[in-house]
């Protein structure tokens, strides 16, 4: 999936933080239960087109050894969505375990209050030296994460660094606390006047050491308010210092202050990049600069930081094929200290500059390669030529040359996805299952939807069973039990997902099934010998709402003694398909339908299923099962509907019959010549108040004119005008 940024991309200093990434635009997933759908909420463990590119990216790391993956259980958030093992969020492949933390325990008034933070390095060294206070506020501090400034280096760790080279140094203890205190006034703010700096910068420094040290103060108090030449100047002053700190760090912010002056007008107010704006002489001595810098230091102190700043030049250029060699550099070294960030951080500025409008032939890295080629395969408007030819792929075999793998995956995968022909997908793919690292579980997973796209089902399942005790990596036995799942229910075997010692066990994947495809047989053996209480639940639940709904009210009555004296209270939630915290339990149909909130009395709703038995077209059974769904609002209730064709719970429901309708019932009981007045009254008001208050139908999906519910108002208000409905009824829509 492609998210919309938190935050844009005012990013003016060091390596280039990227913005932040939403799941979506409206914040809201839910998954779709397809190994083939590539759907926009959606992350499969597996190099897949319609993954999001980070997460194709992050599998390759994790094969490369770069990124360690932890299986992560479902977040609470996921699981109101909807969610199960697999697919997931992609958040759940971030580095580690993918969980949060646990909150810290609520303290109690009784509990010691916890001991005073310890003071930071810095507060301690300025103290030892004879410094003011920390200011309250720290300027470096005061950003978002995500947000870029050139401030966001006026930090403690700098002013650590200042102050521990100028205790050292050797002066005088004036000239020492001057220094000091000039520091830390810095800490406090981002920019001043220039006439302003005079009550900030250290006064009555002498010596040839301080003086330098005073003039790198000022430099650094010019850089943070923006006045690149001046800074400029102060740093290129210290050349030629003798101290070995200040003449390196003075050479990095001299490149650092180079290409803030670049890039001064190449953003919007909102930080969004205008690169026609770029100052392109400014950016050469930039790059000139930052050179000379790696040149002078190699492993220097800044030399992480300095190539990100080379990165970013290259971005600000438009030279993709130079970025592309820039991130393939950083994603091969070994140590996180040699990045300039956190390897998440580069995943994610690698998303936002570079694999968005790539051109393929700017990628020589194979990893990178291979992500960009996976996103040309996605599903493709038919109308257009695709650009992305067989012809294109095969040119890139060179750049594969040391990863012949993961070239056979992507010739295989073009076959699948882009040429949908399954038999050209099974030449191309090993036909003996070995190394199942991320790359090998691609191979294996593309080799069995091919089987499948072919009606295979015996074959595929032979393999998913064959993968399912090797599957090592996270999240590849979720992956298997899913494609177990969509296997026997597209091969009319369902049963087999249901049998004992079935190796699919994931509870929400087996729900799907239930609520969606099995019938009542199967629901009611479910009710019975389920294997959780909750799956008990779930079956017995829809199996009595499906008796009803489906009009089968004979059926209801006999499986209503599944239900016993006192059913269970558990909340039925996305077991039912429910999201967000909704749900049902079965003391749903202990209905005693007693309430009667618009003056029409009800039974139980088991005596209006029995009345309906008896006779199918019984007004007062009609109108109160028009009561139990209002009442409990069961309108569009998810057991009323199914999942697309092409995902796990889409193929016909083994459940025959319609779904009653609200508004079909109201119309027998106004048709019927026979029912009594009063049944006939309330049949109209309902019927009417189905279109409120915005004129569509929430009973139903019938479309009923205007002209016709207009009929019934004047039906109801002249024919049953002494009613307490026509009375109360002041308008139709």
């Amino acid at each position: 999936m492609r998210s919309k940024p938190l935050l844009p991309a005012l990013l003016l200093v060091g390596a280039g933080l990227s913005p932040l990434a939403q799941a979506s635009s409206d914040d809201s997933c839910y998954p779709d239960w397809s190994l083939v759908g590539g759907g926009v909420c959606d992350t499969l463990p597996f190099l897949a087109p319609g993954n999001d590119t980070r997460a194709n990216l992050r599998l390759l790391l994790a094969d490369a050894g770069h990124w360690r993956l932890v299986e992560a259980p479902p977040s609470e958030e996921e699981k109101l969505e909807g969610y199960g093992l697999v697919p997931f969020g992609l958040f759940r492949l971030l580095p580690g375990d993918g969980s949060q933390p646990p909150a810290p325990p609520a303290a109690s008034e009784a509990e010691t209050p916890p001991p005073a933070p310890a003071p930071s390095p810095l507060a301690e060294l300025a103290r030892q030296m004879g410094a003011e206070a920390l200011p309250e506020k720290i300027a470096g501090a005061e950003f978002f994460e995500g947000e870029g400034s050139r401030c966001r280096s006026n930090d403690q760790d700098s002013a650590l660094a200042f102050l521990s080279q100028v205790r050292d140094a050797g002066l005088g203890e004036a000239e020492t606390k001057a220094l000091a205190n000039s520091r830390l006034d810095l800490l406090g703010a981002c920019g001043w006047e220039q006439e302003e700096l005079g009550g900030v910068l250290a006064q009555g420094v002498e010596s040839a050491a301080g003086k330098a040290f005073a003039t790198y103060l000022e430099a650094a108090a010019n850089f943070y308010s923006g006045r690149f030449d001046e800074a400029e100047q102060g740093f290129k002053a210290l050349q030629d210092v003798s101290q070995p700190w200040l003449k390196e760090t003075a050479l990095y912010l001299q490149a650092r202050t180079l290409l803030n002056a670049a890039q001064q007008n190449a953003f919007d107010d909102m930080g969004f990049p205008e690169l026609q704006n770029v100052d392109k002489a400014r950016l050469e001595q930039t790059r000139s600069a930052l050179e000379a810098y790696l040149q002078a230091y190699p492993k220097g102190l800044y030399a992480a930081s300095a190539k990100g700043l080379q990165r970013r030049v290259h971005w600000l250029a438009g030279d993709q094929k130079l970025l592309a060699q820039d991130y393939a550099a950083q994603f091969a070294e070994a140590e996180q200290g040699q990045r300039n960030m956190a390897l998440e951080d580069l995943v994610q500025e690698v998303d936002n500059k570079l694999l968005t409008g790539i051109q393929l032939g700017d990628i020589q890295t194979p990893l990178l390669l291979a992500v960009a080629d996976l996103v040309q395969m996605r599903a493709h408007d038919p109308s257009t030529p695709r650009s992305f030819t067989w012809e294109t792929l095969q040119a890139q075999q060179a750049s594969f040359a040391a990863h012949p793998e993961l070239f056979a995956y992507l010739q295989a995968a073009y076959r699948f996805y882009v040429d949908q022909d399954p038999a050209k997908t099974l030449e191309a793919l090993p036909q003996k299952v070995g190394s199942l690292d991320y790359v090998g579980f691609s191979q294996q997973t593309l080799r069995g939807l091919a089987l499948e796209q072919q009606k295979d089902w015996k074959a595929a399942e032979a393999l998913w069973l064959e993968l399912l005790p090797q599957a090592a990596q996270p999240y590849q036995k979720g992956q298997l039990q899913l494609a177990l799942a969509l296997n026997y229910e597209r091969s009319g075997q369902l049963e087999k997902v249901f049998a004992e010692g079935s190796p699919v066990q994931e509870p929400l994947l087996r729900s799907i099934l239930l609520r969606n495809v099995a019938d009542a047989a199967l629901l009611r053996r479910q009710a019975k010998q389920g294997a959780t209480a909750e799956e008990r639940d779930s079956a017995l639940f829809t199996l009595l709402y499906k008796d009803l709904r489906r009009s089968r009210f004979a059926d209801f009555g006999k499986d209503f003694a599944l239900l016993g004296e006192t059913p269970s209270q558990t909340k039925l939630g996305t077991s039912l398909g429910y999201v967000y915290g909704a749900g049902n339990s079965l003391e749903l149909f202990r209905w005693k339908g007693d309430k009667a909130e618009s003056g029409y009395v009800c039974p139980a709703i088991a005596e209006s299923a029995a009345a309906l038995a008896a006779d199918d077209k019984d007004p007062k059974g009609l109108n109160c099962l028009g009561e139990f769904i209002l009442r409990n609002g069961l309108d569009g209730m998810p057991l009323d509907s199914q999942p697309e064709a092409n995902e796990l719970g889409g193929t016909p429901s083994g459940f025959k019959g319609e779904v009653y309708s609200r508004l079909d019932g109201y119309r027998l009981v106004m048709d019927n010549p026979k029912a009594p007045r009063e049944d006939k009254a309330y049949a109209l008001f309902r019927a009417i108040n189905c279109f409120a208050p915005a004129g569509y139908n929430t009973c139903g999906q019938q479309d009923i004119p205007q002209a016709e519910r207009k009929q019934w108002f004047r039906t109801l208000k002249s024919t049953y005008a002494d009613s307490s409905w026509a009375k109360e009824l002041k308008y139709y829509w």
